[in-house]
């Protein structure tokens, strides 16, 4: 079955080992079971819905492809946008901090939209806490544009920023909202000008352009030109007067463009404005891509780490929760090295092996995910913890006490000998 997928719906860029089973509930109570793809590349969180248990009873297998969000790229001999074209405009969009949503149509055996489910890269159905905050949102957009049956196999994909969703950078003037950043119709990716032009996308908000890098007939070099006249960057406008030779000297200037505007952007508001851009091409070799553009001083300050900062890790730390939420202690107790590995391979696109592999950096990944964890639970104290543990437990010895704390309360495991400490205590005055 895996290696029929692979092959219909993954053009053999994925192996069978790439695709995981899932089983989810979704929002409105009907359960999806089938495969998620983990390969790093463009088919990276897609599915095959294999069954659907409709939440009437009725249930019936099925065969459902849906297209996630693809890995964006920094610029490398494999990913490199085309421009070779006599015309080439390539617009640099906000890259905006917060969670990558995919919208998509659950469809029954006849082809009709069953819901509208929202999923994350990792999951086929959205975690709890992200769907509270989806369900803040003006679905009117997403409502109408599946309500066209031409639309229900494809998939849309937004970010979800906002202060109730806050990452590394602080959009103090949104409460929570999402933004339009990618969209497969009719079995193909649409890339910046097909999102913007095509008239099924208009009534959704995009993220604000930048910068555009353009090359027009009979030049030979290309230009950078400034975008942001009307949007939050409006005051913070840089811009150059000189030709690049090619397309890469041009994203190296926007590299520095950016760091600009962060530098005086922290000056005035105490923080960095954004955090980068992204472009919705094409790739050299044909085909939509996405290349991601950091501040200059961004890729300096890496070089600069023996290990990886801390900031870095909370936001690997922060998407793993964002993406595994409410199932963290589960996946946790099965496996506790899962939340290890996804941090890592994220870091991979930044740092080193030795600079992920150092024991202070591990050490920090650590620490980060149980505080991280721990802020995510309501507050008890240690004392109150353990005056529980013996009132639901009266007569387990404190060993045992201590194999159920550990269980019940993961996330609190540093606090394991003060916790036997207080154990001890409570159970010695008992017994005078």
């Amino acid at each position: 079955m895996k290696e029929k997928f692979c092959e219909k719906y993954f053009e053999n860029n994925v192996k069978p080992k790439h695709l995981r089973d899932f089983c989810e509930k979704t929002p409105e109570g009907n359960v999806i079971k089938g495969y998620i793809c983990r390969k790093a590349n463009k088919h990276l969180g897609s599915l095959v819905i294999t069954h659907v248990t409709e939440k009437s009873g009725r249930s019936y297998d099925t065969e459902q492809f849906v297209q996630s969000f693809p890995k964006i790229h920094y610029w490398d001999e494999r990913f490199k946008l085309k421009e070779d074209d006599e015309s080439v405009v390539y617009y640099c969009s906000e890259k905006l901090d917060g969670t990558c949503l995919i919208l998509y149509s659950l469809n029954d055996e006849q082809g009709n939209s069953i819901e509208i489910i929202p999923k994350t890269r990792a999951m086929a159905v959205a975690d709890e806490h992200i769907l509270e905050m989806y369900a803040l949102i003006d679905k009117k957009a997403i409502e109408k544009y599946f309500s066209n049956k031409n639309h229900l196999n494809d998939s849309l994909m937004f970010e979800l920023y906002g202060i109730l969703n806050k990452h590394e950078i602080a959009y103090m003037e949104t409460y929570i909202d999402i933004r339009l950043i990618g969209a497969y119709v009719n079995e193909r990716f649409l890339d910046f000008i097909g999102i913007n032009c095509y008239y099924g996308l208009d009534d959704f908000p995009k993220p604000d352009n930048i910068f555009s890098i353009e090359k027009h007939e009979k030049d030979a070099s290309f230009t950078v030109h400034w975008q942001a006249k009307w949007n939050k960057l409006r005051n913070y406008e840089v811009s150059t007067q000189d030709a690049f030779p090619t397309l890469y000297d041009a994203i190296q200037e926007v590299r520095e463009l950016l760091k600009l505007i962060n530098d005086e952007y922290l000056k005035n508001n105490g923080r960095r404005a954004i955090e980068g851009v992204v472009i919705n091409g094409q790739h050299f070799k044909g085909g939509q891509m996405y290349l991601k553009i950091k501040p200059r001083d961004f890729e300096a300050e890496l070089d600069q780490m023996t290990i990886v900062p801390r900031r870095f890790v909370v936001k690997e730390v922060q998407k793993y929760f964002d993406e595994y939420g409410s199932k963290v202690k589960e996946i946790y107790q099965d496996d506790e090295n899962h939340y290890m590995d996804y941090v890592k391979r994220n870091l991979r696109e930044e740092f080193s092996y030795e600079q992920i592999e150092d024991p202070k950096t591990v050490r920090r990944i650590k620490n980060v995910f149980m505080d991280v964890w721990d802020s995510k639970i309501a507050p008890k104290s240690l004392q109150n913890i353990c005056e529980e543990l013996i009132s639901e437990n009266p007569d387990v010895s404190v060993t045992e006490l201590m194999k159920i704390f550990a269980n019940k309360y993961p996330s609190k495991k540093r606090h394991s000998r003060h916790v036997y400490t207080i154990l001890t205590a409570i159970k010695k005055k008992e017994d005078d």
